[in-house]
């Protein structure tokens, strides 16, 4: 999977304090359109989701899942993002396991069609 993103208006013309980007997601050779509303709830899903009460990462999984965090908190706060993100079986698992895997994620409910590409995305690897 990679996020692709690209500014789409100037940076005076942000919402609050976040630059309109259009992220993508290729999930395979399948593209995914984020809209930097749901970059910016994805990243904070991911901070709330992923860690315990001390705010350290449950596991190995959780842990890559705060490096995209950490990525997309960094692209949006500069307005692109310099070059694909490759995220591998560990980002894959977590999203999954701590973000997408109920019927109905708490914090993500916009990212359906995201929930969907993965979760197609790991049944076809296995």
């Amino acid at each position: 999977m990679r996020i692709l993103a690209e500014r789409l208006a100037p940076a005076e013309s942000g919402i609050g304090s976040v630059v309109l980007l259009h992220i993508v997601l290729l999930i395979g050779a399948a593209e995914f359109p984020l809209a930097d509303v749901h970059a910016v709830r994805l990243e904070r899903t991911i901070r709330r989701r992923c860690v315990d009460e001390r705010r350290l990462p449950f596991d190995d999984e959780a842990r890559a899942c705060l490096q995209l965090a950490d990525v997309l908190a960094e692209d949006l706060a500069a307005g692109a993002s310099p070059e694909p993100i490759e995220l591998g079986r560990r980002q894959l698992d977590g999203l999954w396991g701590y973000l997408l895997e109920n019927d109905e994620p708490v914090g993500v409910e916009e990212l359906t069609d995201l929930r969907d590409a993965i979760k197609r995305y790991r049944d076809e690897d296995r």
